[in-house]
């Protein structure tokens, strides 16, 4: 009885390090992931905000357990300009699932 808790103990613990370390969470795809999400977020409002403006997208990544953290800079309603005053930020964090938490709510 005692080596099998032990057996499952460790299976856990290799489980969870696992989902930790998220080997399959790359730059690409977590910075897609946030993209594709906020876009659709963002889809069918009128004067909303999205990524058509210049320099605008997910700008950086880093990893972090459990998944990624990505910035993404966006503008919100009609711009009278296209700088980088008129632009906000936000990280949001795709989940090792892939879902993604932090997005600016319509």
């Amino acid at each position: 009885m005692r080596r099998k808790f032990s057996l499952i103990m460790i299976i856990t613990l290799v489980v969870i390090a696992l989902f930790a370390w998220s080997p399959w969470i790359k730059e690409s795809y977590a910075k897609e992931r946030a993209v594709k999400l906020f876009e659709r977020a963002w889809l069918n409002v009128a004067d909303g905000c999205g990524f058509a403006c210049h320099g605008c997208g997910a700008e950086s990544w880093k990893k972090v357990p459990f998944g990624a953290q990505v910035t993404l800079e966006y503008a919100c309603g009609m711009l009278s300009a296209d700088t980088p005053e008129n632009h906000q930020r936000t990280d949001v964090f795709v989940s090792f699932l892939g879902k993604v938490y932090g997005l600016p709510a319509p």
